[in-house]
């Protein structure tokens, strides 16, 4: 078949820091491995699927990281006859869904071609619907289904809303769980564990770096705290955690900061830091719809201490791949109880569950 990928205008696919861009990438090599032709529209320094193949495809999307105006009117005939028409199946990835929009209005019979993957919880675009959402966890298109936030009945909810326009179930085609490249997550294998604990994220505060800091505090570990800066909105964030790195030293953790390096490397010692750590601390605060960096852990063997909120009790299995928390206190005795925890069997079962093609395949089962 002929697939094509639309991501985002924002950052190209796979960023070198963090998004969801990772896995429009990884989905694109999962289809050319299996065999199709696959088209990857992403943003400027996006890499192809597979440099050595000509069937793999790499175009720039068009546009920006706005509202739609006149200029996306005009290219709603590129739109057609760029990626529409010259595909079996499309997955809309992309922020405003520009490419499900355009077919919902001007070309409602392609419509059955497209599915349409939401980038986080909000369902402002596609505004012409139906479409054929495909949501990345059960706790997301419930989310959307209820009309609800990420924020809904969190801390959060006053200054993020909690309410968004909800997504009828009939307009949904199924769930199909996020993916990274696990296989990446664990070259050149099993690496032995040092003494420290990892909080690796956006330093948005609702990604819980503040708990995870009060944690190591309380239970006087080591914490390397790796903040995902992309955006200059992410550098204020990080400048606003800053004092609260330096309560918690005072109040017994010992805490060392680690930035990647925005290149070739990145994602290499990001691995290494994985494969190092006794756990990653996740104690999200929001209803988080999956959580890359959870897969990307338990994909180095590595076990992951984690919030009950969002898709966590889907993603991580209770004593086995890690521990779902409800407050700071059970936070502190995971800490004591994850080292009985199987490396090994966390590795495969992040093998078998998170593995971008297994992600591939059962999107192949949707479109079939």
């Amino acid at each position: 078949m002929r697939i094509a990928i639309v991501g985002t205008a924002t950052f190209p696919c796979p960023p070198i820091f963090y998004g969801g861009e990772v896995f429009f990438h990884c989905l694109s090599r999962g289809f050319h491995e299996l065999g199709h032709h696959v088209s990857l529209y992403g943003a400027p320094g996006s890499l192809p699927p597979d440099p050595t193949c000509t069937e793999c495809r790499l175009r720039y999307v068009p546009g920006g990281y706005g509202e739609i105006g006149d200029k996306e009117y005009l290219a709603a005939e590129w739109y057609y006859s760029e990626i529409i028409n010259n595909h079996d199946y499309v997955l809309d990835c992309a922020h405003m869904h520009m490419v499900a929009e355009t077919a919902g209005f001007y070309f409602p019979e392609h419509t059955k071609k497209i599915l349409v993957v939401p980038n986080g919880v909000s369902t402002e675009y596609p505004r012409g619907g139906p479409y054929h959402v495909v949501a990345g966890s059960k706790k997301w298109r419930d989310l959307m289904v209820y009309g609800r936030s990420q924020f809904y009945g969190t801390a959060y909810e006053a200054q993020y809303g909690g309410l968004i326009r909800s997504v009828a179930e009939e307009d949904f085609s199924g769930v199909v769980y996020w993916a990274v490249d696990a296989e990446h997550f664990y070259t050149p294998g099993e690496a032995p564990r040092e003494d420290y604990y990892l909080w690796l994220s956006r330093p948005t505060p609702y990604k819980g770096l503040f708990t995870a800091l009060e944690v190591a505090a309380r239970a006087k570990l080591k914490l390397k705290v790796v903040p995902g800066i992309g955006m200059p909105a992410h550098q204020k964030e990080w400048e606003a955690s800053l004092p609260l790195i330096d309560q918690a030293v005072k109040n017994g953790a010992q805490v060392e900061v680690v930035m990647l390096p925005q290149n070739s490397q990145h994602h290499v010692v990001k691995r290494e830091l994985y494969r190092r750590a006794r756990a990653l601390l996740y104690p999200v605060q929001a209803h988080e719809p999956f959580g890359l960096v959870v897969a990307e852990a338990l994909s180095a063997g590595t076990p992951v201490i984690a919030s009950t909120l969002g898709a966590m009790p889907e993603i991580i299995r209770q004593g086995e791949t890690g521990f779902l928390c409800r407050n700071v206190e059970e936070m502190v005795e995971a800490t004591k109880n994850v080292g009985a925890l199987n490396n090994k069997l966390i590795r495969e079962d992040s093998v078998e569950r998170w593995h971008y093609l297994r992600a591939a395949k059962d999107f192949l089962k949707l479109m079939q």
